[in-house]
């Protein structure tokens, strides 16, 4: 039977996972014993992840609590989790099937960092954008940024109802391009870039809310990006238009 996930090594040590519920990462120390998962994927992809970590003392950090990032946290139930902190906890046991709770819950523009051999692991609370807290994650020494899906490349975003905010999520975009120096991007899904990713993102969102009550000028930018890829009816020119509209009448 083919893998669900493939596997893209960048080092001995640090693995990116692909092709599943969404790209994952796995730090492993050169002794073996310890690792650091960045999302944990869900059901048949999270398994064979979870087939893929040996190591005994395990450290999850969550980019976001949806169900295709933080399902598979309930087959590591001794591990150390780190995430954002929400208010509506109920959500992190729908979407990751009642796992235990992060131990460190880190609010709005917290970072804190953990030490696996000689690599820096910074993981930062961005705030409401994609979901009521998205966190990015950047090693350090390998100058790699986990973006979770704050980022999307040649696709378009999805967008949740009221756990989104595109005002927001406008504004830590831009506050992510100097954050950390990075030369690898790898989004929550998709292909890998480089800060163009999150330039391009900046541009998607600005060219769009530039665009709102125009109708010649939202079918110009349907048109321009019909080649993303797309979740249909949480996702798309017409979907982020509409939300971007919404908020500006409710003040957001």
């Amino acid at each position: 039977m083919k893998n669900i996930i493939e596997t893209k090594k960048i080092d001995n040590n640090l693995t990116i996972y692909t092709g599943g519920s969404c790209n994952s990462a796995v730090l492993r120390s050169e002794d073996g014993q310890k690792a650091v998962i960045v999302d944990t994927m869900y059901f048949k992809s999270a398994k064979e992840l979870r087939k893929e970590v040996t190591a005994k003392d395990i450290t999850i950090i969550n980019t976001h609590f949806h169900m295709d990032h933080a399902r598979g946290n309930r087959l590591y139930p001794g591990a150390y989790v780190i995430a954002g902190n929400i208010k509506a906890w109920w959500q992190w046991d729908f979407d990751t099937f009642f796992s235990k709770r992060p131990d460190k819950k880190l609010e709005p523009g917290e970072e804190t960092i953990i030490n696996i051999d000689n690599e820096k692991v910074h993981i930062l609370s961005m705030g409401m954008a994609h979901s009521l807290n998205d966190c990015v994650v950047c090693f350090e020494n390998r100058k790699l940024l986990m973006a979770g899906d704050l980022v999307w490349k040649n696709m378009h975003p999805v967008l949740i109802g009221s756990n989104t905010n595109i005002t927001l999520w406008r504004e830590l975009l831009k506050k992510l391009e100097n954050k950390y120096e990075f030369q690898t991007l790898v989004p929550g899904h998709g292909d890998f870039g480089d800060k163009k990713a999150v330039l391009e993102m900046e541009g998607y969102f600005d060219s769009i809310a530039a665009a709102v009550g125009d109708k010649h000028k939202i079918r110009e930018l349907k048109e321009k990006y019909k080649g993303y890829a797309s979740f249909p009816l949480f996702a798309g020119v017409d979907r982020v238009a509409e939300m971007i509209k919404k908020e500006k009448k409710m003040g957001k």
